[in-house]
């Protein structure tokens, strides 16, 4: 027998097999009354807030936290120095302001003033 066959007649027997699994379970029945299904409800709702707090504490925060600290390992190995030369790079930059633009500023700023007291002074002429 062949490597192919194999796995085909594998897979059809599997095929067979898995699915009579599902009637081995036994089966919940539905309440029949609303005193009953008011029981269910109230049973599932007082164990809920348990089960949230057993799968956040157990399996959703040790995971979170194992990704963060592996991100941030990786971040301060090898992206982190890079970007910090960059930023401080960027900084830098937008803190220089040339000297001669607040020198125009003031330049302007002063004849603009006069500008104005002048055409100030020509309307009581």
């Amino acid at each position: 027998m062949n490597f192919p066959t194999f796995i085909i007649t594998l897979l059809i027997l599997v095929g067979l097999v898995l699915p009579n699994f599902s009637f081995a379970q036994d089966v919940v029945q539905p309440p029949e009354t609303i005193e009953e299904a008011k029981e269910v409800g109230l049973g599932i709702l007082s164990r809920l807030p348990e089960a949230i707090k057993d799968i956040w504490q157990n399996q959703i925060w040790p995971i979170w936290s194992n990704m963060w600290n592996w991100v941030k390992d990786i971040w301060q190995d090898s992206v982190g120095p890079w970007v910090e030369v960059w930023w401080q790079k960027f900084l830098d930059f937008l803190d220089k302001e040339p000297v001669n633009v607040k020198e125009e500023f003031q330049k302007e700023k002063t004849e603009m003033q006069k500008d104005t007291w002048e055409r100030f002074k020509d309307l009581f002429k």
